[in-house]
């Protein structure tokens, strides 16, 4: 009996008032209540007095009685027992031989404190007797208005008393309430009647799915509903599901109290439940995992577990969807099918978007470099070029990236036959990448011998006075030596460098810069090499004196400050930089300064079992120069003295004390090749020998990795120019460097969207640095020079649309905010000749702008071409979508394509 059917002081009198209508002589009146409540000792009503007597036990009343009998007093019994309770004798002596109590209505009118009810309450006797059964220990808000609604007396009842929040009945907000044991312990004690009704009002309001979620509460399994719903994204995860999976949805009715679950409902459940997970993942990921766990039994239970990877948001779900992209690599790697890559490609992509693949990024990460890999392997890269330059620009805007995809695979995956297809993939991409280190090797021994003529590659010797000289004439200059830089990890490391920073590419050459290391490709002749502006060998006292007093850096810096130079102890230890390099980075006056910093090239003499992420936070202290240079206005040009390879599988073979070279006393092996002359000094001082181009072989033990060889990899080294906002003439801001099978598009497809524009007037470029300009008129609109893809012809509608008036208009409503029609030219027609959608990064590549800047241009062109707010171009999430019938209809281009 709920606490509010106590009859407060009102209710006695008028039940007094009552009695003594009827018979004024009355002296005896019973009334129940579970609880006493404070009244007072005695009520005077009509010139009587009558006491209140509490009496929670027969023999109370029976004393009360016979003592009011004897002093002749009038007396109200108020007891929590009924007639049931209480002996025929004593229920006989009170009028009409029965127990007041306090009606419902008036009891749900004071627990709300209304004036009236709803009528159509008064039909569900049973949710009023809910309501004061289960109120809530503060008691319920006021009725508004002062009248108690039937639909505010269910979101009392579905708040108050179920604890569902705020009254929701929405499939997601139920799943949550399933966490709760009190609330779902409440619902399964109701009464049959309520329960029912509660279940129907839910799946009214809520649809089927929410009455599943009270099905399975009701039928004790409300522990389960989360991970239920969870495994209905399995079951019903197909439109069009396989006999296994029929099966399994008869299995999982038990759960649902017997309940046949509807396909669009399952479908509903499963999407709400991948919600909470969601949500749950984020804000306790113990009990997370604990549901996708109990979700995953339940999937075995209902021998649907094979078909896992239908699910969204479990743990085996990706683990399923992983399984299923890394069979399909491995078939791609064995069969070299461009359709089979591509298939690989987009079921790594289905796991990529997994909602567990954040908790698994760098699994996710693996799987997405394998499936870049097979599309590189399907790409038929080439195997030979006709001289070093062709050669090393392969290696730089292609072979680069296939190393750090390669790297990445090392780490296998704990599904073993994952892991298996990585180990495959490995070796194939082994086997044709030393088909290229052949060629390569080739091409450089033969380079070498005829001077190591040109700037492509650029002998590491002839960095400062090419690049970082010109440079310190515009602005203060940071050159950065990362010892053992390779392309590989400056990939991954350029995607971390912070926030205020762009790369530069010069304007007379397409692509990177790259260098090239002195021979062999070690410490103690590339780096001071590099330093000093000239081949030689020497240690950190030859670098230090070679770079403060080369000439065509002393000619740019400032009386009295000549270039300095600082090596690992001078940066200090951290977390703080040290004072002195602190101090130089941070002025501006001193024009040039140096910083050696050995991370990389001392990782790899560390275990091959151990795996490393290159980030710029995690390299210490080269956050803290970068910051420094910004606060300076500073440029700065990353590079290292030499690359690396990393160990994968290699085989020890006789030779010196080094670990990828060796002196020319014997000749060259198969997988070796002999160099002299030229560019080669041996640390000994020698001009002969003989080093392998295979990655398999080794001189020295096992380690992380080694130097000193002639692979790419360990002579080519990447030359990153970073700009704080400064222009310097002869510079431009780079275009993305991802080649078209990393993002996992068809290299032929991107080579027709490259547009073939005509040759810029030449003009005369200012001689001090500038702020780097946007693209927002054509004098802006800066051309990269060099040669350009012969592209395919543009849509014919696009003279059309420059044509038109309706164009000009809004070319004059945008203002100096439209782009240039060059601009526009090659946006649409990249994206026309890609049936309309590209990625932001290929989209920034074929019209070559720098991806930060591709946001501006699709704004700015939005202006121009979305009349009406008429989305013919819009932004979708990494793509960037054209609607081209649209712009025919909205430009009135007819529809000729």
């Amino acid at each position: 009996m709920s606490a509010l059917l106590a009859p407060d002081v009102a209710e006695i009198e008028r039940a007094i008032d009552g009695l003594l209508q009827k018979d004024a002589e009355a002296r005896t009146l019973a009334m129940r209540s579970p609880v006493q409540r404070g009244w007072p000792e005695t009520i005077e009503r009509h010139g009587r007095r009558f006491r209140i007597a509490w009496c929670p036990s027969e023999l109370e009343v029976r004393e009360r009685l016979d003592q009011a009998e004897s002093d002749g007093a009038a007396v109200v019994v108020v007891t929590p027992l009924d007639t049931a309770t209480l002996a025929d004798d004593v229920i006989a002596r009170f009028p009409r031989a029965r127990v007041e109590q306090t009606d419902r209505w008036t009891a749900l009118r004071g627990a709300f404190r209304a004036r009236d009810v709803d009528p159509r309450l008064r039909v569900h006797r049973w949710l009023a007797d809910l309501l004061l059964d289960r109120a809530p220990i503060g008691g319920y808000p006021p009725a508004a208005g002062g009248v108690l609604d039937l639909e505010s007396a269910w979101q009392a009842a579905l708040n108050g008393v179920l604890r569902l929040p705020d009254g929701r009945a929405d499939p997601a907000a139920l799943l949550d309430w399933s966490l709760d044991a009190a609330g779902v312990d409440r619902f399964t004690r109701l009464p049959d009647e309520a329960r029912d009704a509660v279940a129907a009002r839910i799946a009214a309001e809520g649809g089927n799915a929410a009455g599943l979620v009270l099905s399975a509460t009701a039928a004790g399994r409300g522990s389960d509903a989360l991970p239920v719903a969870l495994a209905c994204g399995v079951v019903f995860g197909e439109r069009d599901p396989q006999q296994a999976l029929r099966e399994a949805a008869v299995r999982l009715e038990p759960l649902f109290g017997g309940v046949r679950v509807e396909p669009g409902a399952g479908r509903t459940l499963a999407e709400a439940g991948r919600r909470v997970l969601d949500r749950m993942a984020r804000d306790d990921a113990d009990a997370a995992r604990a549901i996708d766990a109990r979700a995953a039994a339940i999937l075995t239970e209902i021998r649907a577990d094979a078909a896992a990877a239908l699910s969204p948001a479990l743990q085996v779900g990706l683990d399923g969807r992983m399984q299923e992209a890394a069979a399909a690599i491995l078939r791609s790697a064995e069969t070299g099918r461009v359709d089979d890559a591509a298939a690989a490609w987009n079921l790594a992509r289905r796991a990529n978007t997994h909602d567990r693949a954040g908790e698994n990024r760098s699994r996710v990460d693996r799987l997405m470099m394998a499936a870049r890999l097979v599309r590189w392997l399907a790409g038929r890269p080439a195997t030979t070029w006709r001289n070093m330059s062709e050669a090393s620009v392969a290696y730089a805007v292609d072979g680069g990236f296939v190393d750090r995809a390669r790297h990445a695979i090392r780490s296998g995956d704990v599904l073993p036959d994952v892991a298996a297809a990585y180990a495959r993939l490995a070796e194939t991409a082994m086997a044709r990448r030393e088909e290229q280190n052949r060629a390569f090797a080739a091409m450089l021994g033969e380079w070498n011998a005829t001077g190591a003529q040109g700037e492509v590659p650029l002998p590491v010797e002839r960095l400062l006075n090419t690049v970082v000289a010109p440079l310190a004439s515009e602005a203060p200059v940071l050159l950065l030596v990362l010892d053992g830089l390779s392309f590989a990890v400056w990939r991954g490391l350029a995607d971390t460098v912070g926030f205020g920073w762009s790369e530069l590419v010069q304007t007379s050459r397409r692509g990177p810069l790259i260098a090239a290391s002195a021979l062999p490709s070690v410490t103690e002749v590339s780096r001071a090499s590099l330093l000093c502006g000239m081949l030689t060998i020497g240690d950190q006292a030859r670098e230090r004196t070679g770079f403060a007093s080369h000439a065509a850096l002393v000619a740019e810096s400032r009386a009295g400050r000549p270039p300095r130079l600082f090596h690992k102890a001078d940066i200090g230890n951290g977390p703080d930089l040290g004072d002195e390099v602190r101090s130089a980075v941070a002025d501006p006056q001193q024009r040039i300064v140096g910083v050696v910093h050995n991370a990389v090239d001392a990782q790899l003499s560390g275990s091959d079992q151990l795996d490393l992420t290159w980030t710029a936070e995690g390299l210490r202290q080269v956050n803290a120069l970068l910051h420094a240079a910004r606060g300076a206005g500073r440029i700065v040009v990353i590079t290292g003295d030499h690359g690396h390879m990393l160990d994968e599988g290699t085989t020890q073979f006789d030779g010196d004390s080094s670990a990828r070279w060796r002196s020319a006393g014997t000749p060259p092996r198969e997988n070796e090749i002999a160099l002299s002359g030229g560019r080669v000094r041996s640390p000994s001082g020698g001009h002969s020998i003989v080093a392998p181009w295979s990655e398999r072989v080794r001189f020295a033990a096992r380690r992380n990795g080694y130097h000193g060889g002639v692979s790419p990899q360990e002579v080519l080294v990447p030359v990153a120019v970073l700009s704080p906002g400064i222009l310097p003439a002869g510079w431009t801001e780079a275009p993305p460097p991802e080649p078209a099978w990393w993002r996992g598009e068809d290299a032929l497809q991107l080579m027709a969207a490259a547009v073939e524009t005509p040759p810029a007037a030449p003009r005369r470029r200012p001689a001090e640095s500038r702020q780097a300009d946007l693209f927002t008129d054509q004098s802006r609109a800066e051309p990269i020079q060099g040669p350009r893809v012969q592209a395919v012809p543009a849509p014919p509608w696009l003279d059309a649309l420059f044509a038109s008036e309706t164009y000009g208009a809004q070319r004059r409503l945008a203002g100096r905010g439209a782009p240039a029609d060059e601009l526009v030219r090659r946006l649409l027609t990249s994206l026309a000749l890609r049936g309309g959608r590209m990625t932001r990064a290929g989209l920034s590549q074929a019209v070559e702008i720098p991806i930060f800047r591709l946001g501006g241009l699709v704004s700015a062109a939005r202006r121009v071409l979305n009349v009406d707010q008429a989305q013919v171009l819009k932004d979708d999430g990494e793509d960037v979508v054209l609607d081209e019938a649209l712009l025919r209809a909205q430009f009135t281009l007819g529809g000729d394509r």
